[in-house]
């Protein structure tokens, strides 16, 4: 493992400042990536530099005979820099984006190679992604919910439709005409193998908009994201609430069956949420530019 001369002018920064936002600030980098930074430096050296707590990064013994150490070479090279008149090479920004693990798949993750910057990827639900935006761990976050946050703003992404599907090998010869028929239709649905995430948000929506309430079941395979459960239906049998946006595909190759979409359609909302004054902002519209690119593309069919 080499260092990087970028981890000691992180280390030197919040050793002055005091803080991770008023390094990031001096630097002009993220906080994720003064995150980064000092803790690639923590795991090459072999031990932690500082004690964090809610308000300030507090050196330890060892954090201040480093800095002793690598303070005047550091300066003696910022020196030379101005004295050549040559700018400071920019480094990578590191930008960290927190969404659903189905929208990364189907809108981002093949493009992240062509990113000029780096990035640190959380794939986690609304709830869990609110205070890492709150903190600054998150930059840019796509959320299902708009929650008033200190320095937050908020943007439209799009909406997205929710519909029933099943597996091929699912029995379905007692749906039809089910819908006319509320009551025997829950009965008919609660009786069918359920596929879902940890997250019932989406199936919890498309039941109470259409019986009412949320589902008297628990559904019977709990897996990580929707693709998975694509995966396990295709060719199988079961039933699955799911984005018709993220199945269209499968329901093309006949390898899902599209079996209702509620008696209105039930759609969910998405937003953006990103900080203000954000230093990576060409980075944050590049990635909302992208999603939402691809978003609609998908929406269209």
């Amino acid at each position: 493992m080499r260092t990087d001369l970028e981890w000691f002018r992180t280390f030197k920064a919040v050793f002055e400042t005091g803080t991770m936002s008023d390094a990031a600030k001096e630097l002009s980098i993220s906080q994720p990536g003064v995150s980064l930074h000092l803790n690639a430096l923590e795991a090459y050296i072999g031990f932690p530099l500082f004690k964090r707590n809610t308000r300030k990064m507090i050196p330890n013994e060892r954090a201040k005979i480093l800095y002793q150490q690598v303070c005047d070479s550091l300066v003696k090279l910022e020196e030379v820099e101005r004295k050549f008149g040559k700018k400071k090479k920019e480094g990578r920004g590191t930008l960290s984006i927190g969404m659903y693990a189905s929208l990364y798949r189907q809108c981002l993750e093949a493009h992240i190679p062509e990113f000029g910057f780096n990035v640190i990827m959380h794939l986690e639900t609304t709830e869990n992604l609110i205070p890492l935006l709150a903190h600054g761990a998150v930059d840019l976050a796509v959320l299902n919910q708009e929650v008033p946050l200190r320095n937050i703003c908020y943007e439209l992404l799009g909406t997205v439709r929710l519909v029933l599907v099943a597996g091929p090998g699912t029995d379905i010869s007692g749906f039809s005409g089910l819908p006319e028929r509320k009551k025997r239709l829950s009965q008919w649905l609660e009786s069918q193998l359920w596929y879902n995430t940890a997250d019932r948000e989406q199936l919890n929506l498309f039941w109470k908009e259409n019986f009412g309430g949320n589902p008297d079941f628990a559904p019977n395979h709990i897996l990580p994201d929707k693709y998975s459960i694509i995966r396990c239906l295709s060719g199988g049998k079961g039933v699955a609430v799911l984005p018709e946006s993220l199945c269209r595909d499968a329901i093309g190759r006949k390898e899902l069956l599209k079996l209702w979409e509620g008696y209105h359609p039930v759609e969910t909302t998405l937003y953006f949420g990103y900080r203000k004054n954000q230093v990576l902002a060409d980075e944050v519209m590049a990635v909302k530019s992208l999603v939402k690119a691809e978003l609609d593309r998908l929406m269209k069919g």
